[in-house]
Formats: structure tokens, sequence, C-alpha cells
């Protein structure tokens, strides 16, 4: 069998494509892989599954690699990297290629979705949290954060619980990647009003959009805007919904220990705003 030090030279599309063969076959070119949970988990949590899931974390992994060696840190085998929100573990499968399986870390508040990862043989240290918990790291012990469609769903106290240990845990000089949901998203919200639902997603939201319009002054006013949607089992929605933030938020609450490097809202790219942040 092989190693995956064997392939740690490859591309990030030659490393994609054994990805997408991993879906069919725990074995690559002799190299032993994580299984998939059921599509029917993966979409619940990203969206998607299998081999469209996987494009879509790779137009993320390599935004997200790029902005890291343009901020002056780059990713690197030595790196401890935090996927917060690691969901069925879909970007720990990618950093397994650059950084040693000791530097990999996920937490997740979804207990059955961790024990699911460990199973299926994710990489990594893998652990649970409260949605209001600690990170279970020291200071300054993080390179990378990564946090993927999470600060999407967090209420202000939320945001700002998870902000503060991020702030804590990150070394200077690391670097956070996420998303967050931009205006357009209330403006979708809004434009549900008096349609015929398309999916149970829709009909949640629906709910919102005479609350969505009425908040627009404050989302331009630079305040995180929050739908009290609700996520099922470990989100309810005090902890969990639709969240929709500025970026002049971020200005105003992350910095300055985090200076903001890179803010992408453009949906040809994601679907969600990107949002790079670098601790000084």
């Amino acid at each position: 069998m092989s190693n995956i030090d064997d392939f740690r030279h490859l591309s990030d599309t030659e490393w994609l494509d054994m990805l997408i063969q991993s879906t069919r076959s725990t074995t690559v070119n002799g190299l032993r892989f994580p299984q998939f949970p059921p599509e029917a988990v993966q979409a619940q949590f990203v969206g998607s599954s299998n081999e469209n899931a996987l494009w879509e974390g790779l137009r993320f992994y390599e935004f997200f690699k790029s902005e890291a060696a343009k901020a002056g840190s780059p990713l690197h085998s030595g790196s401890n990297i935090l996927d917060f929100g690691t969901g069925w573990g879909r970007f720990l499968r990618f950093f397994w290629k650059d950084v040693a399986e000791g530097g990999l870390h996920g937490v997740d508040i979804d207990p059955d979705i961790v024990e699911s990862c460990r199973s299926l043989g994710i990489p990594g240290k893998l652990e649970r949290i409260e949605p209001l918990g600690r990170l279970p790291y020291d200071d300054a012990s993080m390179d990378v954060i990564l946090a993927y469609s999470v600060f999407t769903h967090l209420p202000e106290n939320v945001h700002c619980h998870w902000m503060n240990e991020f702030k804590r845990v990150a070394r200077p000089g690391a670097i956070v990647a996420m998303t967050i949901e931009p205006r357009r998203f209330l403006e979708f919200v809004i434009g549900l009003k008096g349609q015929s639902p398309e999916s149970g997603w829709h009909a949640g939201l629906q709910r919102f959009s005479d609350y969505a319009s009425a908040m627009l002054p404050a989302y331009d006013a630079g305040q995180l805007v929050y739908l009290p949607t609700g996520g099922g089992d470990f989100r309810d929605a005090t902890v969990y919904g639709d969240a929709v933030c500025p970026i002049s938020y971020f200005e105003a609450n992350w910095m300055p220990e985090f200076e903001v490097r890179a803010h992408v809202d453009d949906p040809s790219r994601f679907w969600q705003a990107a949002v790079v942040l670098r601790k000084a």
C-alpha cells in the first residue's frame, strides 16, 4: 500500500481526480482513502454530494491557498489547520495532501457526524464542541482556520463567541478563511414572498420575507441580520439559522486582531461571499 507522502507532489487538480475516484473505491493508486457517507448525508451538510461536492470544495480550497500565499502565510506540511464545522470532512480530505496528519483538526457541534467521520477514516484529530463551548486548543496554536458555510448560520452572540475563540487560538500571521451571506441573500429571501416554494428550505425562508425586507437598512448600516430558521438536531434556532453579515461588520469587530485580506462577493465564483482574514 502507498503512503500519503507519496502523493504530496500532486497538483490540486490531480489530487481532486483521486478524491473523485475515492467516491467509488476506497483504494486509489495504492492509497487507502476515507470512505464517504451516504449521498443524503453529504447533501444535508453541503447541499451536494460526491463529485459535485468535491468540485465545489476545490474552488474554495484553491482560493484559500492562493490568498494565504499572497498574505505571506502559505500552507505547508507543518501547518496546524482547523476545519471549523467539519461536517463529513470534505475539506480535511483536500488538506490531507498538504499537511501532516497530526496538523489536521476538525470540530463540529453534531456528535453523530463527528463519530461518522471517525468511522469513515477522516484524517486528523476530530472533536465535538458545544455551540457556545471552547475550542480544545492552546492559545496561539493554529496557523489556519477554515469555516466554510458556518458563520452564515450563526446569530450575533454565537458569531462573537467564536470570533473571540478564533482570536485566542490563531497564531500571529494565521489565516482565517470563511464564507458569509451577502446582501443578495436578503434580497433572495424577500423575493420568495408570494411565491410557491420550490423546497422545504425555501418555505422556511419565506416565513421571514417581511422581516428580511425590514432589516435591509440595518444590514446597510453594518449590522448582522439573523433569521432564526433553525437547523434540526443539535441546531435549534437560538444557535443556528441564517445570518447575513456585511464586510463592514468584520472591519468593526474582528479588527485590530485580524485584518481583512480578501472579500469576494461574486456568485459566479461562490454562492456565498468569501472572506480571508490574517491575524496581526
